[in-house]
């Protein structure tokens, strides 16, 4: 007779529940990880899955347990019930331990539902970063005064709002891209006056140097 664990092995990939409890998967079978800080895809699905960075590997019970804090039965239960898979009656969880599974699995979807949120918007203030990055760049390269113009003093404004800013934003990139979680925290929390700041200043020298 098969057990629990076969009957959901069987029926369900690892891929199908990740899909189904809210991963993204590229046309490679590849997702960003929801088991540590992953910037770039780095999880292969498909009948099991594998984190190539912090090594998570498993089937499609042991992924529902890491993403739900559950045990192995809890965990394969939840997945009975979510994708209607027929389980045998006396093998079925009793009520109390189903209560406690289903409170626990809420809280941590909240919880994933948090840090998902948390993911997508440090992913708009990187790419809103790298704009600026780009503008001020092109700018420092593009508006560099000659020998002549620093003589005279007739310096372009966006060539000294490029020095002027450049690094600092390098910086910040350089953060999101290979902080510490408490330092990337740490900007976090000022993304929006960080924006309005160097849009504020990249305005500023656009209309000065018209």
């Amino acid at each position: 007779m098969m057990g629990l664990f076969d009957t959901i092995r069987d029926n369900v990939s690892a891929r199908q529940v990740a899909e189904y409890y809210g991963l993204k998967i590229n046309r490679n079978d590849m997702a960003c990880c929801p088991f540590h800080n992953d910037r770039h895809p780095s999880m292969k699905l498909d009948k099991r899955f594998h984190c190539f960075g912090c090594q998570a590997d498993g089937d499609a019970v042991d992924y529902v347990g890491r993403l739900y804090g559950l045990g192995a039965k809890e965990a394969a239960y939840k997945i009975a019930d979510d994708f209607n898979i027929p389980i045998e009656p006396w093998k079925r969880e009793s009520r109390e331990e189903r209560n406690t599974r289903i409170r626990n699995a809420k809280e941590k979807e909240i919880e994933m539902n948090i840090r998902r949120a948390y993911a997508e918007e440090l992913r708009q203030f990187r790419l809103k970063m790298s704009e600026f990055f780009r503008v001020l760049h092109d700018w420092e390269q593009k508006y560099a005064p000659t020998q002549e113009q620093w003589n005279a003093e007739m310096i372009d404004e966006r060539f000294v709002t490029a020095i002027h800013c450049k690094d600092r934003v390098e910086y910040i990139l350089d953060v999101l891209d290979f902080g510490e979680d408490e330092e990337i925290y740490d900007i976090y929390k000022h993304r929006e006056e960080i924006i309005e700041y160097y849009e504020r200043e990249i305005t500023k020298a656009q209309q000065r140097a018209a």
